[in-house]
């Protein structure tokens, strides 16, 4: 029986019967009956000689699994049934290349900005860190100096600091609420309003 040759619907009704039983050369004759044809209906949609190819393979991938499943409820429509998973995958293969460029272009390297602190940044981060460094050093409470210091810049521990100041969390956090409005106040003399 030449199954290449033949288009009656009762041949295409064996052919899908013997794929859905397992019959591996039934799946190869739908490949070979149907190669040449969606080659061209996929080529005039995608225009990529690669692509077709990959698309192709993709369209007997789908069509031969969802006979074996028996999603193909009529049989002797097969050729219809082919044509058209072609022409949907071959769309389908279209809009994921398109969504795809548009990603590309939305996540262009050159205008992602460089999240690493540029030398300006860089520098004004340095000044701003030595102006508060001396603020807090001419502070005349010796005791809100050594807090500020060790709390902020030293970024120790609190419990370690309340521990050696003899400190309880509640007293540690009223000295350190007036040491940073005394600060607050001096910084305001020397440099303005403190960005927020």
């Amino acid at each position: 029986m030449n199954l290449v040759s033949t288009n009656s619907g009762t041949e295409l009704v064996e052919l899908v019967r013997r794929i859905i039983a397992g019959d591996s050369a039934a799946e190869d004759a739908v490949v070979q009956r149907y190669r040449q044809g969606i080659t061209v209906i996929i080529d005039q949609i995608v225009r990529s000689q690669s692509a077709t190819e990959d698309v192709s393979q993709e369209t007997f991938r789908i069509v031969l699994e969802k006979i074996r499943r028996g999603d193909l409820r009529q049989p002797e429509r097969l050729s219809g049934f082919v044509c058209s998973v072609a022409r949907n995958a071959a769309i389908d293969y279209i809009r994921r290349a398109r969504r795809l460029e548009n990603r590309e272009e939305n996540c262009d390297a050159e205008h992602i900005p460089d999240p690493a602190p540029n030398q300006l940044d860089e520098i004004l981060k340095q000044e701003k860190s030595r102006v508060v460094r001396q603020i807090i050093n001419e502070l005349k409470i010796e005791r809100d100096r050594d807090l500020l210091n060790r709390y902020y810049i030293a970024e120790q521990d609190k419990d370690r600091i309340c521990e050696d100041l003899h400190l309880t969390r509640t007293q540690f956090n009223n000295v350190i609420y007036r040491a940073i409005a005394r600060f607050k106040e001096l910084y305001v003399r020397r440099v303005g309003r403190p960005e927020r």
